[in-house]
């Protein structure tokens, strides 16, 4: 059975070499007829031509013979045959292992239209998302840079000594630390020999629990800033001119509490300590009630002074590269260490007064580091016993200068208005 199959098989081989070489030779013979009346022209022998014919013609014949064998399927008489002819094998392999087109196997028509449609696709394609990243990107650009002209318009509008509030906490203490009555007291207070403050007053959640927001809206007056002591003044203050004293210095802080901070502020100025300052609070008690009486909307007041200290003292630091005069917040326990608790001074509001201060105090802490000092404890009351939200604040002393003063009621007005609006406990 193989040896017939092998006779057929290359039986049928030499019989179709045999014709493709008859073919061949009576091609070339007609070219050499066709070539004889070339005369003294052609020099070619006949052997010579008879080569060159040859040539001609199998390549002629060979090559739409192969190529159509190649275009087949890979079984059968005529598949055998061809992998069997030397150049036809070297095409298969050629194609099969590079898988790349040669110049005996090209393209229909057909499929090149195909690969110039799905080119045509893959290229608008591409194109559209192209575009479309850079549509994306030229909007993330255009907004990055209006933001960074705004910016730059925004600085050079601004003043050059334009205070600017800041807007994230540059400090900040642990839960661990505020946990401990201990650490609050060394921290935050600085408390006269003349008195004591209990462990229980400076427990950190009644300091913070202390409900400090601002409950009336500006259509009425919220906030009264007064001067127990009017006529304190600064080193370089005008004699006379209460604008560069204590007094001119509320007026500043009021107007940024109304224009930079939306509060309706009344700024009483009435004198009580002209005379002589031994009565000046209770010479003040008379005028704050009557003012309360005809604005009972007030709730917060602030009572501003300028701190006497000892000449060498400077009370004085840098914020946003302007000299700044440091500030104190100041509480009254009403409990002296020698008579006890003050019971002719009945202050209902103490523990709301230490946690207003405190919260003033930490706040600009976190978001001033050194601006203020610390809380100075004493043993009366000092008429915060009108509002749970009363203030004593000491702005600089002596040795300050106004500017210096004027200066701190910047930091110091977005401190309360932080306290006021809820802004510190976020």
């Amino acid at each position: 059975m193989d040896i017939s199959y092998k006779l057929k098989k290359y039986g049928t081989f030499i019989f179709i070499f045999l014709l493709v070489l008859v073919q061949l030779l009576m091609r070339a013979a007609n070219d050499i007829e066709n070539s004889i009346g070339d005369g003294a022209e052609n020099r070619e022998t006949l052997g010579e031509r008879l080569y060159s014919a040859a040539i001609k013609q199998g390549i002629k014949l060979s090559s739409p013979y192969m190529l159509y064998l190649s275009s087949g399927g890979k079984s059968g008489v005529s598949y055998q045959i061809s992998k069997n002819m030397p150049l036809e094998q070297y095409l298969l392999l050629e194609a099969e292992d590079d898988g790349h087109m040669t110049e005996y196997r090209q393209p229909s028509i057909l499929e090149e239209m195909a690969v110039t449609e799905n080119s045509l696709a893959y290229q608008n394609s591409l194109a559209k998302e192209v575009a479309a990243e850079n549509q994306e990107a030229n909007i993330t650009q255009n907004q990055q840079q209006q933001e960074l002209e705004d910016a730059v318009l925004t600085e050079d509008t601004a003043s050059p000594n334009t205070f600017v509030p800041v807007q994230a906490p540059v400090a900040k203490y642990s839960e661990q630390q505020l946990g401990e009555p201990g650490f609050i007291k060394k921290t935050f207070y600085s408390e006269d020999p003349t008195t004591q403050i209990r462990a229980d007053q400076l427990q950190y959640n009644t300091l913070m629990g202390f409900d400090a927001g601002i409950k009336q809206d500006n259509s009425n007056i919220q906030i009264l800033v007064y001067h127990t002591h009017s006529q304190e003044t600064y080193i370089d203050s005008t004699g006379g001119d209460s604008n560069t004293s204590i007094v001119g210095v509320g007026e500043h802080l009021c107007d940024i509490l109304r224009t930079q901070y939306g509060f309706n502020v009344l700024h009483h100025t009435g004198e009580y300590d002209v005379e002589s300052r031994d009565y000046a609070y209770s010479n003040a008690m008379a005028g704050l009630e009557k003012v309360l009486a005809e604005h009972p909307t007030i709730e917060v007041m602030i009572d501003l002074h300028r701190d006497q200290t000892n000449p060498d003292t400077k009370l004085v630091t840098t914020v946003q590269d302007k000299p700044t005069a440091k500030f104190m917040f100041f509480n009254g326990l009403c409990y002296t260490n020698a008579l006890g608790a003050l019971t002719n001074l009945p202050n209902p509001y103490v523990q709301d007064n230490l946690s207003f201060a405190f919260q003033m105090q930490l706040t600009a802490e976190e978001y001033y580091p050194g601006l203020t000092r610390r809380i100075y404890l004493k043993g009366y009351r000092y008429n915060l016993h009108f509002r749970p939200k009363s203030l004593l604040i000491e702005l600089g002393s002596q040795t300050n200068t106004v500017e210096e003063a004027m200066n701190a009621c910047d930091p110091l007005a977005h401190i309360i208005a932080m306290v006021l609006n809820g802004k510190n406990k976020e």
